[in-house]
């Protein structure tokens, strides 16, 4: 018999020895939500009493109006949001009682196949509650790759310790049954398990004789998956477990292919640290980027910490460690670079500082930067300057800017990261930066971090080539570079080109980069229309809108009619805030030298021309504003390409 059934059934034996009565329940589901009524014979409504606990166990409580008590334990099939409990009493009486409907918020929205672990204990008690039930939910088709596997071990919440124990690494694959996601990366993990039990049995692959792959039933072991966080997304983590059972694991994504998952896995071969019986012998290791320290002994807090440092930059760094003599300092030795050294009691009591101060000095000063890098940048955690060349350029430039670059990197070392990014493949990254009208080579920004959503910071040149080939050009780099470190460099948006030969009586194109002087602090009252070029009919309100400034240019000394491309520039939020990737036209009057911009209000989209002269009358009206409009010049566009028409000929000429 299962030891939960056990359990289940010692506490219903004790219940019924201490006088109290396990009550009728029943169960319907959706999708995100669990509904279960619990009935109580003449209940008493103050008495009742719901708590879930371990996001999986629920208890109920209550009393009926002669003081009988019913209790009820639940341990769900799966997890629960804790905090979506609710209560409240059916509309109507249960042959069994008064009913009172729990309802609970699914963790993963999707079909259960049972309320309980285990539903033996409740036979006689538990029922299906069809009128919370949706009917439509199909029943979901488990996995059972791992099941049929030959060379899996199945990891449980009663073996696990001693798994680990046994079996290091252990690489897990924790996996709700129901949970398809990984299909094609639970393939390659299997076949992957498969090739490594055949390497383990040639001589040049003895190190994997260590490593076992095991699978874990995150449903049925939800303690374990609560632990490790298991989720089921299109992530696809593997759990590694490679520093004993004290230690948390490592997650290492799935891939598409078995070679390039036992790649990821090879550096878990090894331990962590290489222990060696002097310093002098760090040398074996002098072609890599090598981490060398010791200790006073194993169990020390300065060499757990190491330890635990090690275990998370598994395949970037090269730990070793000298174990009974302890020094005060620990040291980074990279190839062609001078040692670095940190003392210990920087990260005696603070782990994260050990591993922030090694990761950036475990990385190029400065790199060539490619997609596969980007994890490992967001893990860094540092701003991210990136620099756009021009790899066509044979004038000998490039290789003046990387000097340059280099040497700021090199004092930036550990506040900033630096990389290199080719044009032909990151030239579109520019229009984040403002930096596209015009592209100029070689461009330079800094990112707040490396995720997509980062602030962004532009270094503005009116020519790039004349920066980079001055004497101080160095000097102004690491200028802009501290004031993003300091918070006070101004953030970039994209922008598209200022309109630099605009003229009077045409419509202004106001850009990102010029809407400081031309919409804060106007020289002339503006009549401002913005919108998004992939309007329906964009050619055609165009030229109306041109037709317009025309007609108006008698007034341009008191109003500038202008317009603002939402598809190409950065719309600040506030006054002027609509939906991002909103292509409509709205229309603002923004008074002379600056001022609160009021909106055309009716209608509040793609108001016609008619509408916008009445808006423009009633708003230089009240501002105190005389102007004078050419009608004349006022031409409505044709909405399509006019068409010859037909013309019947004269009979007389038949």
């Amino acid at each position: 018999m299962a030891i939960a059934t056990q359990l289940t059934l010692l506490c219903a034996l004790l219940l019924a020895a201490a006088g109290k009565t396990m009550p009728h329940f029943k169960w319907g589901q959706t999708k995100e939500q669990l509904f279960i009524s619990v009935m109580v014979p003449d209940l008493d409504e103050k008495t009742v009493s719901t708590t879930v606990t371990g996001a999986g166990e629920l208890r109920f409580f209550a009393k009926s109006r002669k003081g009988e008590e019913h209790v009820l334990k639940l341990d769900l099939r799966e997890d629960v949001e804790e905090d979506s409990l609710k209560t409240e009493p059916a509309s109507r009486q249960d042959k069994w009682g008064m009913a009172t409907v729990i309802s609970l918020r699914k963790k993963h929205q999707h079909r259960w196949d049972m309320l309980v672990m285990d539903p033996k204990p409740f036979k006689g008690k538990l029922d299906k509650d069809w009128t919370h039930e949706d009917q439509n939910l199909e029943p979901e088709e488990e996995i059972t790759i791992f099941e049929d596997a030959e060379h899996l071990v199945k990891v449980t919440e009663s073996n696990f310790e001693r798994s680990l124990q046994k079996h290091m690494p252990l690489i897990v694959a924790a996996r709700f049954p129901w949970c398809s996601q990984c299909k094609s990366q639970d393939a390659e993990f299997v076949k992957a398990a498969k090739t490594a039990k055949a390497r383990s049995k040639r001589k040049s692959g003895a190190d994997w004789k260590k490593a076992t792959f095991a699978f874990m039933d995150a449903r049925s072991s939800k303690k374990l998956a609560r632990r490790f966080e298991v989720t089921c997304d299109y992530n696809c983590e593997y759990q590694v477990f490679g520093g004993g059972p004290q230690e948390d694991p490592e997650k290492v994504k799935g891939q598409y292919s078995e070679e390039k998952f036992l790649e990821e896995l090879q550096k878990f071969l090894r331990p962590a640290v290489e222990q060696i019986g002097k310093l002098e012998d760090a040398e074996q290791f002098k072609e890599s980027n090598v981490v060398v320290g010791a200790f006073e002994s194993e169990a020390s807090k300065e060499f757990l910490n190491y330890k635990a440092a090690a275990a998370k930059m598994r395949g970037e760094l090269i730990f070793t460690a000298v174990l009974g003599i302890a020094r005060d300092e620990i040291e980074l030795r990279k190839p062609g670079s001078e040692v670095m050294k940190l003392p210990i009691s920087s990260f005696q009591d603070d782990l994260p500082a050990l591993q922030q101060w090694l990761m950036p000095r475990a990385m190029p000063v400065v790199q060539e930067y490619e997609w596969s890098l980007r994890a490992k940048y967001e893990k860094l955690g540092l701003p991210m300057a990136r620099l756009w060349y021009d790899e066509t350029d044979e004038s000998g430039l490039n290789l003046q800017v990387n000097k340059t670059l280099a040497s700021v990197a090199t004092r930036l070392l550990g506040k900033m990261a630096f990389v290199l990014q080719k044009k032909t493949m990151y030239a579109y990254e520019l229009r984040d930066y403002g930096l596209n009208h015009p592209e100029d080579y070689p461009a330079f920004g800094i990112a707040g971090n490396a995720s997509y959503n980062a602030e962004k910071y532009a270094l503005e040149l009116s020519s790039a080539k004349e920066f980079w080939s001055k004497p101080d050009a160095e000097r102004d780099l690491l200028e802009f570079c501290e004031s993003v470190l300091a918070g006070t460099a101004v953030e970039a948006h994209e922008s598209g080109a200022v309109h630099t030969n605009w003229t009077e009586g045409t419509v202004k194109r106001i850009a990102w980069k010029s809407w400081k002087e031309d919409i804060l602090a106007p020289k002339t009252n503006v009549l401002l229309e913005i919108f998004g070029k992939y309007r329906t009919d964009h050619e055609r309100k165009l030229k109306q809108v041109e037709s317009f400034a025309k007609a108006l240019s008698v007034s341009s000394e008191k109003l500038t009619v202008a317009s603002y491309d939402t598809s190409e520039n950065y719309l600040p939020p506030g006054a002027f805030s609509r939906e991002r990737f909103a292509s409509h036209s709205e229309w603002y009057w923004i008074p002379a030298g600056g001022g609160s911009p009021t909106k055309l209000a009716k209608p509040k989209k793609d108001a016609s021309i008619e509408k916008v002269i009445r808006f423009l009358k009633s708003q230089a009206h009240s501002s105190g504003v005389e102007f004078t409009m050419d009608e004349m010049e006022l031409v409505e566009p044709p909405e399509s390409p006019a068409q010859p028409e037909e013309v019947e000929a004269p009979k007389s000429e038949l």
